[in-house]
């Protein structure tokens, strides 16, 4: 690699500190978001200054033969992993951005769809004030990502649910300053689920964008820990096993969460907005029939959002035999879409046996598995994925 090359990106990065710093204080102040309140921001805002320096180690990947597209994948900045050093019962993995583009070469995916895993913005139970600050500081460390990688990566937004006039505060940032493509949720936010009615002016923003715009807002929902809020106002886990959530509560958080917003019609109020599950719909194809006789008026039209406007990673050991359970619900295979959970997924399931899984299905035609790894991802986000 030239020298003069490299010395142009490193004078890029210097001139950038200053200016991205500015920028994010600034547009804090302007909403009246205190990032202070935040004990490692300035090693953060550092964090997020020095990103356009990995370009130089970003040309080691040459991404022949790629793509595919992960729709599921997580960034987790040093002073995240530092803030939360365990996720779902296990340690929080490291992760870079040269270590996620060598992932990506080696699997053959051309683009990966960022957004920040569990706990997300929530990290702080019942402090308003740091979880705002928290969801604006994630926001800005991926969408400075996405400008370094631009045709590598594409991003969702966090929020600060459940405070929720902050959380319509954040998205609109996001989305319409910050160039996210989508915002992702977890299953509960301090104990309330997404069709909660107290959150529906987050949807009605969504869905008023969508009706003005190109139809479409996407919503990524993905499991976190459960929670109860006692009398006394108090958060305390609600898990009931004594195993980690991974092995299976995280499965039973994703169908409480899509049984959330069927029960309080939050998928059929808001018509353009299209929900992106995680983990092949964990546990909900299994216990869909059954909850639906709670809502005789709504399953027929809850069968059709759910075969429509639901899209289905593939994450976890969701090939050869999970996914059969959607398929079984009449779900087509044009919903389905690829996904990673890097480098969540690292350690805990065999990446390539998952991958090889979907790739060697016998149930698949070669289309169809075309269409998961990627051509169903492109019509979900038509328009806005831009990669080479």
């Amino acid at each position: 690699m030239k020298l003069g090359y490299c010395l142009a990106i490193l004078g890029a990065a210097m001139a950038s500190h200053a200016s991205s710093t500015s920028r994010i204080k600034e547009n804090a102040l302007r909403d009246n978001i205190d990032l202070t309140v935040l004990s490692f921001i300035e090693d953060a805002l550092a964090d997020i200054s020095s990103l356009h320096t990995t370009r130089i180690q970003s040309q080691l990947s040459l991404f022949n033969n790629a793509t595919r597209i992960d729709t599921h994948t997580h960034p987790v900045p040093s002073w995240f992993r530092s803030l939360q050093p365990l996720a779902a019962g296990r340690e929080t993995p490291s992760w870079d951005p040269i270590s996620h583009l060598k992932f990506m070469d080696d699997h053959h995916i051309a683009h990966s769809i960022l957004c920040v895993s569990t706990p997300q913005a929530n990290a702080f139970p019942d402090d308003r004030e740091r979880t705002i600050a928290l969801a604006r500081l994630l926001n800005e460390y991926v969408s400075e990502l996405v400008r370094v990688f631009p045709g590598r990566f594409s991003w969702l937004a966090v929020t600060p649910l459940p405070y929720v006039k902050d959380a319509v505060v954040e998205v609109r940032y996001a989305v319409e300053e910050l160039g996210a493509i989508g915002v992702g949720v977890l299953t509960n936010h301090e104990g309330l689920y997404p069709g909660e009615t107290s959150f529906d002016p987050l949807w009605e923003y969504l869905q008023n964008r969508a009706e003005n715009g190109d139809g479409k807002e996407i919503v990524f929902i993905h499991p976190h820990d459960p929670v109860i809020r006692l009398d006394n106002g108090s958060l305390v886990s609600s898990k009931p096993s004594p195993l980690r959530s991974g092995l299976g509560e995280f499965y039973f958080e994703t169908a409480r969460a899509i049984s959330s917003i069927t029960a309080n019609r939050t998928i059929m109020k808001f018509p353009n907005l299209h929900w992106r599950v995680s983990h092949g719909a964990g546990a909900f194809p299994d216990i869909s029939d059954r909850f639906l006789l709670g809502f005789p008026k709504d399953a027929e039209e809850a069968r059709r959002i759910y075969a429509t406007r639901f899209w289905y990673d593939s994450a976890g050991p969701v090939y050869p035999r999970q996914i059969k359970g959607l398929l079984a619900h009449d779900v087509p295979i044009s919903q389905m879409v690829f996904g990673t959970d890097y480098p969540y997924g690292i350690g805990f399931w065999d990446v390539n046996a998952n991958i090889d899984g979907l790739s060697t299905a016998d149930f698949l035609s070669a289309e169809e598995k075309d269409g998961v790894f990627s051509a169903n991802a492109r019509t979900l986000w038509v328009g806005k994925l831009r990669y080479n």
